[in-house]
């Protein structure tokens, strides 16, 4: 099942955390896919990241057929269809809300992660002041909700009141961005209007067009409660026509109340499938769309229909080891750089990823993925597997090797234990590859199983642990949602429990700087630092993977690319 996200906003800013990232054993079947461009990164330490940002066939709006249904699946329908409430922040109702409401906010997103202005919401949004922030926003005067009322200046005001955790009867799931905003002032009509931030804030694109209605966000009763069950109204190409509980589908057709150019489809069906048959189902061409979420199983099912393709693209899951630096070995940078070179990462993203029908996608950055805009992989270029290496800095650190072959110091072997959630075989795996290849430098490794329910609470939050393997997720607006895993020590998110002498400020710079390509050399320079003290040790992406029905167009696996529903369709 699809994890709960627990911080990205509907435009997927955040970085959600969850415990493991899928994977299999089984063997892979053909496949093939179409990409629509995006540059792909080599990785090092002998790593290939060759998938492209985003992978779909691509056609022209003038040549996709009128009509016809796209059929996907969910693994359940929304606990609360405002996404924004904390009931609500599911993977599977954005799935649902991605052809209701704009995924990028008024903007699009390129492949690359870059982003412009989405003309059908937004016709003008500048910066009029650098420090604090402040962003000149003029809506596109066309745009309605699909209860025929107005898009206005009052929908920004009433988010911003509702979402900026000033009134805790609004129960939000994430109140992040919101919160740095201090004023939302009309301008000289009720399609403009300026939003005034706390400090310099280089994310404010994430923050200054209204993401729900006012409908939603007026009272915390409406916000909380009133769209449990349904759906609110929405300003995408889309709307939901019909839920039916009972049978676990919702259908989605053109919103007639759409101001943009005609959508193509004729409906869009979302159906809600156990996660253990989605790859049979699709053989079955019950759907014509499959997320295999990367599962080695579902890919060699879906690899199997003759009409059909499998389509790869980079993907947002990373895995990492997260280390509690504040104690014991890992006080000593040392050792944790010996850790970082005793690590054979390829090797491992292969056993990890193995059934994938894709090359080991390493991770090589602690902000960054491969693909989005100014990636390096700092982390590999750093520490390249180096058995030898590794012995040098334990021996610089006074440790011998004994007769064990363990390095040991003052009568104390070198050892730690790797916190493993029960039931998810996958972080146990992690943690085995990992165990294996550090007892040829010496270091000993043990795991240590908690119960599931435990591993974050009573373990992970509160620093009772030594290491452990989780998965975090990349996002759109990676300065923001990255800084409270490193800073600053005593963060809420910062499970390390360290931070270099530097973060602050480099921190500070990066949010501080509003021009976009000047602003990836001081991600570089904060990812650089990361790498020195060694704050995690990055290992490996999880690749998207989906099953396609050959003659969609349009539509397809993409990392940080916003579908144009519009177009999305059947070759004519």
């Amino acid at each position: 099942m699809r994890a709960k996200l627990t911080v990205a906003t509907a435009m997927g800013v955040g970085l959600a955390l969850s415990l493991s990232a899928c994977g299999g054993s089984s063997g892979g079947g053909k496949s093939s896919s179409a990409t629509s461009g995006g540059k792909s990164s080599s990785a090092s330490n002998g790593a290939t990241s060759s998938l492209p940002p985003s992978a779909y066939t691509k056609a022209a709006y003038a040549s996709v057929k009128q009509g016809g249904t796209l059929t996907g699946e969910i693994a359940q329908l929304p606990a609360n269809y405002n996404n924004y409430q904390a009931n609500g922040l599911l993977g599977d109702t954005q799935t649902i809300q991605n052809p209701l409401t704009p995924a990028g906010g008024g903007f699009t997103f390129n492949p690359d992660g870059s982003y412009k202005i989405d003309p059908d919401y937004v016709t003008s949004a500048k910066i009029v002041a650098n420090s604090p922030t402040k962003i000149e926003v003029k809506l596109n005067p066309k745009g309605v909700w699909s209860d025929g009322k107005p898009i206005t200046y009052l929908d920004e005001v009433n988010n911003w009141k509702a979402l900026n955790n000033t009134n805790p009867k609004f129960e939000a799931a994430t109140t992040s961005g919101w919160d740095q905003i201090t004023a939302v002032t009309k301008g000289s009509s009720n399609y403009d209007y300026t939003v005034t931030f706390k400090t310099a804030y280089s994310d404010w694109v994430g923050y200054v067009y209204p993401v729900l209605p006012s409908t939603v966000t007026d009272t915390p009763t409406h916000f909380n409660t009133t769209w449990a069950s349904k759906q609110y109204p929405t300003n995408g190409p889309f709307v939901i026509s019909k839920i039916d509980a009972s049978a676990q589908v919702i259908t989605e057709t053109p919103n007639p109340k759409w101001w943009g150019r005609k959508p193509k489809l004729a409906k869009i069906v979302w159906r809600v499938i156990d996660q253990s048959s989605i790859g049979q189902s699709f053989v079955n061409k019950e759907l014509d769309v499959v997320d295999t979420q990367a599962n080695a199983d579902v890919i060699k099912q879906a690899s199997g229909r003759t009409d059909a393709t499998l389509m790869k693209s980079g993907g947002l899951n990373w895995t990492q080891l997260t280390m509690n630096d504040s104690k014991a070995p890992f006080n000593d940078v040392n050792v944790r750089k010996a850790v970082a070179y005793g690590i054979d990462r390829t090797t491992f993203a292969k056993v990890v990823q193995k059934g994938l029908t894709v090359p080991p996608q390493t991770q090589g950055n602690g902000i960054l993925m491969p693909g989005q805009k100014g990636y390096e992989d700092n982390f590999g270029n750093a520490y390249p597997y180096s058995t030898s290496k590794s012995d040098a800095l334990l021996k610089q650190s006074g440790y011998t090797k004994g007769s064990d072959g363990y390095y040991a110091k003052g009568g104390q072997t070198l050892s730690f234990a790797i916190l493993v959630p029960s039931g998810t075989p996958t972080n146990a795996q992690r943690a085995q590859l990992i165990q294996a290849f550090l007892k040829k430098v010496g270091i000993k490794v043990t795991l240590n199983t908690v119960p599931t329910a435990k591993y974050f609470s009573d373990y992970i939050q509160t620093g009772n642990y030594q290491a452990s393997s989780f998965t975090w997720q990349g996002g759109l607006l990676p300065v923001s949602s990255s800084e409270p895993i490193y800073y600053p020590a005593n963060g809420g998110s910062n499970y390390s429990k360290i931070t270099g002498p530097n973060q602050g400020k480099l921190w500070a710079k990066a949010l501080s700087n509003l021009d976009p390509t000047s602003r990836l050399k001081d991600i570089d320079a904060i990812d650089k630092d990361l790498t020195s003290y060694v704050a995690i040790i990055p290992l490996a992406t999880s690749p998207l993977i989906w099953g396609v029905k050959k003659g969609i167009v349009n539509y397809g696996p993409t990392q940080f690319e916003t579908i144009d529903w519009t177009q999305v369709g059947y070759t004519s």
